[in-house]
């Protein structure tokens, strides 16, 4: 059976042919834009990882901006700042970077984040308030974290795994950080 149909594919193959190099010979010839390899260069990961990476960054900076105006807890606030100023730079890095790789950046939150996003926008200011941006944080650095991780240790473009290498360790500090917030007594 397998050999049959390996037959039939030459034969089929052998048929085509002709058909095939006279459309072509037909087409102008075009040349890939410089643009467009570096994408099909890029794999899939990379190119979900600046889809993430950018998401997250925008979460973590509008989240933040949100805690400093509505948070009641003195460290909360100080720490929503440190989260604008490093995500804000952080931000600049990635752009650049995806610049550098030809890849547009979206300015949208994914469901995911939009979701949190809108669940802290929905409290109230307050300690209700306080608490929820403090679960988020948590939970946003941990998959941050978990994917820069992962992308410092097995990205196959080296820019890209350098930068998540470099940004690494500020998530982390950020991701314990927001673990050492605690709730007012």
């Amino acid at each position: 059976m397998k050999r049959l149909s390996y037959i039939l594919a030459v034969a089929m193959a052998a048929i085509l042919s002709p058909f095939a190099n006279a459309a072509d010979a037909q087409r102008p010839e075009k040349k890939m834009e410089p643009s467009r390899v570096m994408q099909v260069l890029l794999d899939d990961n990379a190119k979900d990882f600046f889809e993430t990476a950018a998401s997250a960054n925008l979460f973590e900076i509008e989240s933040s901006q949100l805690a400093l105006q509505r948070a009641t807890d003195p460290a909360l606030k100080a720490f929503a700042k440190r989260m604008v100023q490093d995500h804000e730079k952080a931000g600049r890095e990635l752009k650049a970077l995806a610049r550098k790789k030809d890849v547009t950046l979206s300015t949208q939150l994914l469901r995911r984040h939009k979701a949190m996003l809108d669940d802290l926008r929905d409290e109230k200011q307050g300690p209700e308030f306080d608490d929820e941006y403090r679960r988020k944080m948590i939970a946003s650095h941990k998959e941050a974290v978990s994917l820069f991780d992962e992308v410092a240790t097995d990205a196959k473009d080296p820019d890209i795994k350098a930068f998540a290498a470099k940004t690494l360790p500020t998530l982390q500090a950020h991701g314990g950080s927001a673990q050492e917030l605690r709730e007012p007594d």
